[in-house]
């Protein structure tokens, strides 16, 4: 009786909170027509691995204390091992190393078949290499888009303005960066670089003439550059038409609006109202691009990826010192805040609408924001990162609030990681754990299929950051990664220049639907989130007590 009466207020108040709440979900991935250690655990959690790694961690905590030179002050120095590790209840038997071996040939076979980096490359575009204007080149995962195919000649074009483009390019660039740190492959570098200056571009392009002062710190949802056409790898032709998206919209959320003579890319059309749906994502991203500023000997990689970390922290500032709202710019560059009819900060502008009724509510964000902006949590105690009943609301209102709020999680623990905060580090990941105790076995599951591949993404992130997974955890990766690779190996887009593909308009990403009859029926990872095993092996505060799903040596070719 209890379960029905709180399941029943969730959903009294969640159809309230849909008034305001965000709406900006364009994921695309419906189509619109839509070293890894060898240890090796019997439960998969090693108690005594876990004692001696945190006796360690606090011998060696103050070896470079004394060291004050610092090539990078201005950028975030992660540490190199995790402090501290947790333990937790075991649950089913860990993955055999036989089966490990054979899912990471999986997804080798899976990533090196479809070419994956190669293939994000040539659809992803901004502004080309070598183009008319001599401007510094960008890429964008976009959405909203599809492709038609004439001849030798592939022209990308928009169903309608692209919103949260900043969510695709921010779920995959920490996987393309650890890749091309691992491996220094080319073209992961190339893209890299390209998805590092498309997150600039929209903050240079939030820039008006003539403003004065200059206010540099706000982000753009996109902007929508000129047509012009490139050749890509192999000689394949490709061209954008931007007309599609090049006109004024005024709505609620979003607006599109002419800014003739752009500092930085002149005659654009910007997409404003920056959303925090895509926060959690690109917020990850510091740590990462502080890794790379500090490792990488390619300049012209450091430097870019330095202008968006320093970027980042400006707008981390702007929206801390104005309460946490998010502030965007309307024609001519004026700065203004998002508002509804009746005069309140719309949701997707702010990080304290609910606090009055869940004080907590989106305390992860905020402490994510803070960390980012002052380099510390502020006042923000968010305890164990459960943000209680606003979460299971939201969610019930709309599934994809999910993605906000669990990502937001992982990416408080990364950065309270980053910025030493060790003690709230520890008390958000042992929430982490709690959460993906909830998640595993939740009644919600069942009605929304995008629950478990969701998840399974979540634990190869949070196992990047320091969780343990249990052995059932690491099957469910196992499982639904596995399954994903085999779902998309049966696209048959990957290279729409190929001679098999004949004329006509595609939609060139692989949709992680299934459908019967117009519903969706089943769902799998998402294709830009498919490569976060790299972000994994990448990282150098996996816990070795955990459960291994992952051979990181083969999946790199180093075994």
């Amino acid at each position: 009786m209890k379960n029905i009466l709180k399941t029943a207020l969730i959903f009294t108040i969640a159809a309230m909170m849909l008034f305001v709440a965000c709406g900006d979900d364009d994921d695309d991935d419906a189509s619109d027509s839509e070293k890894d250690d060898d240890t090796e655990s019997d439960d998969g959690l090693n108690d005594d691995v876990n004692d001696d790694a945190n006796d360690d961690a606090d011998d060696d905590s103050d070896d470079d204390a004394d060291d004050d030179t610092d090539e990078y002050p201005d950028i975030v120095n992660p540490p190199d091992s995790m402090p501290f590790f947790i333990e937790r209840e075991s649950a089913g038997d860990a993955p055999s190393t036989e089966d490990v071996a054979q899912f990471t040939q999986t997804m080798k076979s899976f990533y090196e078949g479809v070419d994956y980096f190669r293939w994000a490359t040539r659809h992803s575009f901004g502004l080309a290499d070598n183009n008319e204007w001599e401007q510094t080149p960008y890429k964008i995962w976009w959405t909203n888009t599809y492709a038609v195919k004439e001849g030798d000649t592939v022209t990308f074009t928009w169903t309608r303005p692209s919103d949260n483009s900043t969510a695709k390019v921010g779920r995959v660039l920490p996987a393309v960066i650890s890749y091309f740190l691992l491996s220094g492959d080319a073209v992961a570098r190339d893209l890299a670089l390209g998805y590092i200056r498309g997150l600039s571009a929209a903050y240079d392009g939030m820039i008006w003439a003539g403003e004065d002062p200059v206010i540099d710190s706000l982000m753009a949802r996109t902007i929508f550059h000129r047509n012009h056409s490139w050749e890509a790898d192999g000689g394949r032709k490709a061209a954008v038409d931007y007309d599609a998206v090049r006109y004024e919209i005024i709505e609620r959320r979003h607006d599109t609006i002419h800014n003739p003579d752009n500092p930085t890319w002149g005659d654009i059309w910007v997409r404003n109202k920056r959303s925090k749906d895509d926060f959690p994502y690109l917020y990850r991203n510091i740590p990462v691009l502080a890794r790379l500023i500090r490792a990488t000997d390619d300049d012209e990689m450091r430097e870019a990826a330095r202008k968006l970390y320093l970027q980042i922290v400006g707008m981390c500032k702007d929206i801390v010192e104005n309460d946490y709202i998010i502030r965007t710019k309307g024609e001519g560059g004026e700065v203004f805040i998002p508002r509804t009819d009746i005069g309140l900060v719309d949701d997707f502008a702010t990080f304290t609408l609910y606090e009055f009724i869940f004080p907590r509510a989106e305390c992860n964000a905020k402490i994510c924001t803070a960390y980012i902006a002052e380099g510390n949590g502020l006042d923000n105690d968010c305890r164990d990162g459960d943000g209680g009943l606003y979460e299971w609301i939201n969610i019930a209102g709309h599934f994809w609030g999910s993605n906000m709020i669990w990502g937001f999680h992982v990416s408080a623990v990364s950065l309270a990681l980053a910025f030493g905060d060790d003690e709230t580090a520890r008390e958000l990941l042992d929430g982490l754990a709690a959460r993906m105790d909830e998640l595993m076995d939740h009644p919600w599951a069942d009605d929304n299929v995008e629950w478990h591949p969701d998840m399974a993404q979540l634990l190869v992130l949070a196992a990047a950051y320091g969780l343990p997974l249990t052995g059932e955890e690491a099957q469910l990766v196992m499982d639904h990664f596995s399954a994903s690779a085999d779902h998309y190996n049966r696209f048959e887009y990957w290279d729409l220049w190929a001679d098999a593909v004949p004329d006509g308009e595609y939609v060139y990403i692989p949709d992680r639907y299934v459908y019967d009859g117009g519903a969706a029926v089943g769902a799998y990872v998402r294709v830009p989130e498919i490569t976060n095993l790299y972000e994994y092996c990448y990282s150098p505060l996996k816990d070795p007590a955990g459960a291994r799903f992952v051979d990181c040596d083969l999946l790199l070719g180093n075994s």
